[in-house]
């Protein structure tokens, strides 16, 4: 019974990181996230009560209803069919959750752990030309690269950089530093010497991605496992200042390409939309501010794209801004980025309920936020609020029986 849950829940986890951002899944459109649904639907009928939250309901109203509302006001720019996704979307999240119940912690990390082991080996032999023929006759996906169920070998965006089966390293950043928070800080039954194999496992993978939104998450979390963690004693967090001034030292070079220059070229661009990563999003969020102060209750996804192009001074094929909290605010309007804002916020400080730690887990996601528009309303993201109606403060503080009588923490 034990290991059949532990499979499914894997599988449901595995299926909600893969329509998460997978290459693969970004290629085949909206097919994936139609399949996924079933099966979580299909695990939820099958091995839970099959209750739902009433509280969890409510709030599900609300969120389609000011969606719909939106779409009325805005003409269909935000179309029926969008509101309806990402309501699909909200509900997968919630079904994985539910069906996944207090295990999900302790599953999310296993399988972030398990892929983030592949991909160290797939980089590997992506920077070092390692199985070219072999490699060749795997399953192309699309002209991006091989195989992307596990890992996605030779990517066409980043062959240099470790996507995993992301779309980009930017997307895969978010959720190693997730998976690194969990495992510092949330309540699960992982022995210390486990949790620090993890650790290394996570950190080597994170810093493959040379993602400068990564590292500076990263940075915050680290500040964070000095202040707060219990992980380690008051020696073995001044070895690993240590260790990391050390490395920073040795990796110079590379640190100042990823950080330094990428947060000057933020701060100070030099060409609108022509320049590096790091400039564009510069000026989308630019251009999202200057939308946002036309049109403060929201244009809908159509109009933003067409008035993007137009304030952005961009090609017509650009879909919109990088930046997940600007373009929140230009596309949906402020009551409606208000409303998703809060909910963040308020799922997590009931879920942790210490202060320090809500704020952090709060500002690292809107850092992530901040370079990745795609997880404004992605199903990952949406598990933050589907988890606070299934878990509440109690639940993780002092975790609950396993369907087995036995103790579990999550």
């Amino acid at each position: 019974m034990y290991a059949r849950n532990a499979f499914v829940n894997s599988v449901l986890v595995y299926l909600l990181l893969f329509v998460s951002g997978a290459t693969r899944y970004h290629l085949a459109a909206d097919k994936f996230l139609i399949v996924v649904f079933i099966i979580a639907l299909s695990a939820w009928y099958l091995f839970t009560d099959r209750k739902v939250s009433d509280k969890f309901l409510l709030y599900l109203t609300i969120f389609v209803g000011l969606l719909f509302l939106l779409s009325l006001y805005t003409g269909g720019s935000l179309s029926v069919a969008s509101v309806l996704k990402t309501t699909m979307k909200f509900a997968l999240a919630y079904l994985v959750i539910r069906t996944v119940g207090i295990n999900f912690t302790e599953t999310f990390i296993k399988v972030v752990v398990l892929l983030a082991a592949i991909s160290l080996f797939g980089y590997m032999t992506d920077i070092m030309h390692l199985f070219d023929g072999l490699i060749a006759k795997l399953p192309a996906v699309g002209k991006m690269g091989y195989e992307g169920v596990l890992y996605t070998y030779r990517h066409a965006w980043h062959p240099e950089r470790n996507n995993s089966i992301f779309f980009e390293p930017g997307a895969y950043q978010g959720f190693l530093n997730a998976a690194l928070f969990l495992v510092v800080f949330a309540n699960t039954s992982f022995s210390n010497k486990k949790k620090w194999g993890y650790v290394v496992v996570l950190a080597t993978a994170l810093i493959t991605t040379s993602s400068t939104t990564g590292y500076i998450i990263f940075g915050v979390l680290y500040v964070l496992f000095l202040y707060k963690s219990n992980l380690a004693t008051y020696s073995q967090k001044l070895m690993s200042v240590g260790l990391n001034v050390l490395i920073i030292t040795v990796f110079a070079a590379q640190f100042h390409t990823v950080l330094i220059e990428k947060l000057d070229n933020y701060i100070n661009p030099n060409e609108a939309r022509k320049g590096w990563s790091s400039e564009n999003r510069s000026f989308d969020a630019q251009t999202d501010l200057k939308i946002f102060k036309n049109h403060v209750f929201g244009l809908g996804y159509e109009k933003y794209k067409k008035e993007f192009v137009l304030l952005g001074n961009v090609s017509a094929d650009i879909e919109g801004s990088s930046n997940g909290v600007t373009s929140m605010l230009a596309n949906y309007g402020l009551p409606y980025a208000l409303f998703i804002f809060v909910s963040y916020f308020w799922a997590i400080r009931r879920m942790l309920g210490d202060y320090v730690l809500a704020a952090a887990a709060y500002l690292v996601f809107i850092i992530f936020l901040w370079g990745e528009s795609y997880y404004q309303l992605a199903p990952i993201s949406f598990c933050i609020i589907a988890a606070a109606f299934v878990y509440g403060r109690e639940t993780v503080k002092h975790g609950l029986e396993d369907r087995a009588g036995h103790a579990q923490k999550v």
